[in-house]
């Protein structure tokens, strides 16, 4: 959900950006034609930044809230009836590879229609993303999620540029 969130995020962004690629209207004889076919569409002169959508509609942070989580508990509730294993098996074995280490997240999640957990596993050190199969709880892949300053800097200190 909150993929679907980001996207709806990036196109109302886009929107914005380019509003006259986003409208359309239908001129007389009931052709759809976008703003670049009808001179009076948008002013040539209104810059793009000024491109608000508002709706008569207002809904608050926390019921969007509360709608995100109802839509994740559908979801995690229609699929763990496939699941072979349960969650706290998939804990086990995330805690198996990672002993002493708390697990900061885990759901049940598909990738490509391979039903699995998805794991963030947080020690001393390191942050692992773990993901378990759904079936068998056994580890199909784990790995150290990289620290920002480490992604950042991953090319040397000039992030990779040559001088």
């Amino acid at each position: 959900m909150k993929h679907w969130i980001t996207a709806i995020s990036t196109l109302c962004t886009l929107a914005c950006a380019y509003p006259s690629a986003f409208a359309a209207q239908t001129s007389g004889s009931g052709v759809l034609t976008t703003p670049q076919q009808t001179e009076s569409a948008v002013p040539s002169s209104s810059p793009s930044h000024q491109f608000e959508v508002k709706s008569s509609v207002q809904v608050s942070r926390e019921t969007l809230r509360e709608a995100y989580q109802a839509s994740h508990d559908a979801y995690t509730k229609k699929l763990q009836k496939y699941a072979k294993c349960s969650e706290a098996d998939a804990r086990k074995a995330v805690l198996g590879e990672h002993p002493g280490a708390k697990i900061e997240e885990i759901q049940l999640r598909n990738i490509r229609t391979n039903l699995v957990y998805m794991a963030i596993a947080r020690d001393d050190e390191d942050k692992y993303l773990v993901i378990v199969d759904a079936g068998n709880a056994n580890i199909l892949m784990d790995r150290r999620i990289p620290t920002h300053h480490e992604r950042v800097f991953a090319n040397g200190p000039d992030g990779g540029k040559a001088e």
